[in-house]
């Protein structure tokens, strides 16, 4: 018996998790053990990092702006009405976007732990229109601030950042944040795909691309499962610029 190698394509990544069943495979721990309040809220947040990265990898892409949305410092509201706000918003720009036969693409986080009460929102760009001009006369608040994404296609510490930005907010008992984030219901998620590498009883620990992609160095990690004490590999595969797809 080998082991079982999951992939999952998403724009122009593809995030690889090898594993074992739990009938299957060398148990790194002598007895298991139950995991740590630490081990449980790092396996979470390490969760929704990646549901959130394979969202923006497999939706965005290169000149698609990323918009931070901040109050005058006399206008700054309480949470619920800040809600309101960043809705009203979305609305009008997926109003504007039908107008000219596109369809609005958006990922909204909001904080104001321990900070001036704040918005970030992705959304996506139209060729030879200005979706930048409509945010501003939406905005009535503030000036927003935009950035862009780039050509590379992999998004992780964008996402990385969005839910440590959240963090704090999301743990908070007010009520207010339910949620790590929003966005539209039209997001596709990239569907995962499972084999039986029946050939080899471990993988490598270094691990190779394969044509056209090269390997994200800073994703590799070979560790064990909090939960069930065995071990795992996980990395991401980056198509290479220029090599289709």
């Amino acid at each position: 018996m080998g082991y079982f190698k999951t992939s999952v394509e998403a724009g122009a990544t593809i995030e690889v998790t090898k594993s074992y069943t739990k009938r299957v495979g060398v148990k790194v721990r002598g007895k298991k053990e139950q995991p740590t309040a630490e081990e449980i809220e790092k396996v979470n947040q390490m969760n929704a990092e990646r549901t959130l990265r394979l969202k923006i990898n497999n939706n965005f892409g290169v000149d698609d702006p990323f918009i931070t949305l901040t109050y005058r410092k006399d206008e700054r509201p309480e949470p619920e009405k800040a809600k309101k706000d960043i809705k009203k918003l979305i609305d009008g720009l997926r109003k504007e976007f039908k107008k000219v036969g596109e369809d609005l693409k958006w990922v909204c986080v909001t904080e104001y732990q321990n900070k001036a009460i704040h918005h970030h929102l992705l959304i996506n760009h139209i060729e030879g229109q200005d979706v930048c001009k409509w945010v501003r006369r939406l905005w009535k608040y503030g000036r927003p601030d935009f950035k862009y994404l780039d050509d590379t296609g992999q998004y992780k510490d964008l996402a990385a950042y969005l839910i440590k930005e959240t963090s704090k907010t999301y743990k908070a008992k007010d009520g207010a944040k339910k949620q790590r984030y929003s966005c539209s219901r039209n997001l596709v998620m990239p569907t995962p795909k499972t084999e039986i590498i029946k050939k080899a009883k471990k993988w490598l620990p270094d691990p190779k691309p394969i044509k056209g992609y090269y390997i994200d160095k800073d994703t590799v990690y070979n560790g064990v499962d909090p939960f069930t004490g065995r071990a795992y590999q996980k990395y991401t595969m980056v198509r290479i610029s220029g090599s289709g797809g």
